[in-house]
């Protein structure tokens, strides 16, 4: 666990406030409200097509992050190979489409 908090802290330190990493650690609605506000640069509520454009990778840097923290089963921060083949959906004998 502290492993993981040193780990939101540091991607915090690279894109947002440490609440709004706290916030979407394990929770994707939250992920996307987060993303959604760091797109919105003028902070009117609204994206323009400009303010669109960064959207995608602002949501996919949170969802990655949040997927990390699932399969990292022990907690250290990093993946093994087994971690990863343990979260494949049963039944599933190749590797995801990444």
């Amino acid at each position: 666990m502290l492993v993981r908090a040193m780990l939101a802290a540091a991607l915090a330190a690279l894109t947002l406030p440490t609440v709004a990493v706290a916030a979407s650690a394990s929770d994707p609605a939250a992920a996307e409200a987060a993303a959604f506000a760091e797109a919105d640069a003028d902070g009117d509520g609204k994206l323009a097509p400009a303010e669109f454009a960064n959207f995608p990778d602002a949501l996919r840097r949170r969802l990655d992050a949040i997927h990390f923290a699932r399969i990292d089963a022990d907690g250290d921060g990093f993946l093994t190979l087994d971690e990863v083949r343990a979260a494949r959906p049963v039944g599933c004998g190749q590797p995801p489409p990444f």
